[in-house]
């Protein structure tokens, strides 16, 4: 999926919160000369307060991205398509719950971005979070209404689409991790001694893995899924059996296989969920596209690329959807 449509999807699908909890004050906290306008939607405007807020609480999906100019720039496309959206939302007179917003901001509080009472005062961030809200029950209630997938159209999707329901070998695996090889080949000869029986207890006596207070328990994991070194050890081995020690840069290793399942096609109850979920998700984004083409067309939008720390290189002002200056 294109960077900005995934970035979309990402910002307004989720609660509002999850996106602003990473917004401290430290960063709610921007300089007056902010205040210049440098988004225009509609008739309102946007400036570069709000548009560092949104980009602050967002930013962090892409630490360390050798294209910033493309994650801000399609971040600025994000923002602009919430807005777009929030413009008809208010035109329809949406407003939030005000139970979902006093959650959010609850939520925020919790991870440490100010009291309850500070984020009411915060008149900013709370716009932000209302906007937010508002955009999404317009989604929820409006543009995604009706929208939904029958048991046929799944069904159908799996007979044509069968090579994607196809499950590689999976093992459910315990580990028994110890500092020296001889502890570990005295650990292999008690476990032999107890047919294996007492595997977890014993990953709860010695093992200095995370996994220790489990019994050791590892979970499931399909081929490609460990270390190649781990794999030539493991997928080998019968159910009940265990590994000859390992060595790694972390210790030695036993290996016990509790269960393998042999690479199979997937019956179509095993995947009817994960099939409606990818349908209904499409139906989603493709009346997303068409409702946000509708509004690009209804409401104009203007940038002062001036004004923008980065140099723009996304698609939404280069397509018809807005100018700038």
């Amino acid at each position: 999926m294109p960077l900005r449509r995934w970035q979309v999807l990402g910002s307004i699908f989720l609660p509002a919160f999850f996106c602003l909890e990473s917004c401290g004050l430290k960063q709610r906290a921007r300089p007056e000369s902010d205040a210049t306008v440098v988004v225009r939607v509609g008739m309102k405007g946007y400036t570069k307060a709000d548009l560092d807020r949104f980009f602050d609480s967002r930013l962090s999906e892409f630490r360390g991205s050798s294209a910033a100019d493309e994650a801000k720039s399609a971040l600025l496309d994000s923002f602009i398509e919430e807005k777009l959206l929030l413009s008809k939302a208010e035109q329809l007179k949406i407003e939030p719950d005000p139970q979902v917003l006093e959650s959010m901001r609850d939520k925020l509080s919790a991870s440490g971005g100010g009291t309850s009472s500070e984020l009411k005062l915060d008149k900013g961030l709370d716009q932000s979070m209302a906007e937010s809200l508002k955009a999404q029950e317009y989604l929820r209630d409006y543009v995604f209404k009706g929208l939904s997938v029958s048991k046929e159209e799944c069904e159908d999707y799996y007979r044509q689409h069968l090579d994607e329901f196809v499950r590689n070998d999976v093992v459910h695996v315990r580990e028994i991790l110890v500092d020296t090889a001889e502890e570990a080949t005295k650990i292999q000869a008690s476990l032999k001694a107890n047919r294996n029986r007492n595997f977890a207890e014993l990953a709860r006596h010695y093992s200095k893995a995370p996994t220790a207070a489990d019994g050791g328990d590892l979970g499931t994991f399909q081929r490609g899924e460990l270390p190649e070194e781990f794999e030539k050890v493991i997928f080998p081995l019968a159910p009940g059996t265990i590994s000859k020690p390992v060595s790694s840069q972390y210790g030695y290793h036993i290996f016990l296989v509790e269960e393998k399942i042999l690479a199979h096609q997937q019956k179509y109850y095993e995947v009817e969920g994960q099939i409606h979920e990818k349908l209904l998700l499409e139906r989603q984004r493709a009346a997303l596209d068409g409702e946000l083409a509708a509004l690009a067309n209804q409401i104009q939008v203007q940038v002062d690329r001036n004004k923008l720390d980065f140099k723009y290189v996304g698609t939404r002002l280069a397509s018809g959807g807005g100018k700038s200056q």
